[in-house]
């Protein structure tokens, strides 16, 4: 008898694991202009930035698109007009922050305030930039491949400062919720915690990711990263850091909210891992891109969007 209760005690708890870790399908989704490289949420809109010169605006309510902004064309190598790159894009007081491919191998930064498209950093300034986020109204914060940061008035047009983290290639950076800290990520395997206000490093998070970290996030104080040695890696303020595997190159990661949540791209397949930060169990997979996974955005605790390298921009429903 206590065989067979035995027996039913493990037959449920595979049944469990089976529902815990079942696949999940898009909702729906939504159709932008082309490559989706960066997203995010504002006021009950989703902002996608592409390889087609613009950022598509998607009504979430609606699900529809309710406009684009156009970027100008610029000249390639052969002199021939293209639409830009459009490599991240950010949000506040109803403007729009865009980090852009330029000639001569720089970049361009436009700001965009609803009715006037304003390009505020060009080729003139040699810079090569990879992302561009508000820090409030009237500064913003760049990050340089070089692993540098520079904070910019917008206003004077002038650098506060610029600090350079270490020699590695910089790949991405977040913002805390207050927009007081920013955590970055390079090929070193390590993540910078900087001060914004001063540019000075708070502490460097190392011992979980050995190689190139392609995306990170930060939520509630825990940063998520995504890397090229197949570790997703969380660092938590009151517990041990630790990292899970994927099977392949992990190309993005990010955190709901609250941070209890993680999702990371886990194999060739572009499968989204999803897992609990604090407990380390795998929840279930979100299976339906077809390229390489870009970026993620939580509406909320259950419900996110996620981009790749492919015009569709995908809608889930977490169990």
């Amino acid at each position: 008898m206590k065989n067979i209760i035995a027996g039913m005690s493990l037959i449920s708890v595979i049944l469990f694991s089976g529902l815990q870790a079942k696949d999940i399908s898009p909702l729906y989704k939504l159709r932008a202009s082309g490559m989706v490289y960066d997203i995010l949420i504002h006021d009950a809109k989703l902002y996608a930035a592409t390889d087609a010169g613009k950022v598509d605006i998607f009504d979430i309510e609606n699900k529809e698109k309710e406009k684009s902004i156009e970027l100008p064309g610029i000249k390639d190598f052969m002199g021939d007009l293209t639409a830009p790159k459009i490599y991240s894009v950010d949000v506040m007081s109803g403007r729009v922050l865009m980090v852009t491919s330029g000639e001569l191998g720089y970049n361009n930064v436009y700001l965009h305030d609803g009715k006037t498209l304003k390009n505020i950093i060009d080729k003139k300034m040699k810079l090569t930039l990879k992302e561009a986020r508000f820090i409030d109204d009237d500064t913003i914060l760049l990050g340089l491949m070089s692993n540098e940061l520079i904070l910019y008035k917008l206003s004077s047009a002038k650098r506060l400062y610029k600090v350079q983290m270490s020699p590695s290639h910089f790949n991405d950076m977040a913002l805390n919720e207050d927009r007081t800290k920013v955590a970055t990520a390079d090929e070193s395997g390590e993540v910078y915690l900087i001060n914004v206000a001063d540019g000075k490093i708070d502490k460097v998070l190392s011992g979980q990711n050995v190689d190139n970290i392609y995306k990170l996030d930060l939520k509630k104080g825990v940063v998520i990263t995504a890397g090229q040695d197949r570790r997703c890696a969380v660092y938590a303020p009151v517990r041990s850091a630790y990292y899970i595997s994927g099977t392949f190159l992990l190309y993005a990661a990010a955190l709901s909210p609250s941070a209890k949540i993680g999702v990371f791209a886990t194999n060739v397949e572009n499968d989204i891992q999803v897992f609990n930060t604090r407990t380390k169990s795998k929840l279930s997979m979100l299976k339906g891109h077809n390229a390489t996974l870009t970026a993620f955005a939580f509406l909320n605790e259950t419900e996110l969007f996620s981009s790749a390298e492919e015009n569709d921009i995908l809608f889930w429903k977490l169990n």
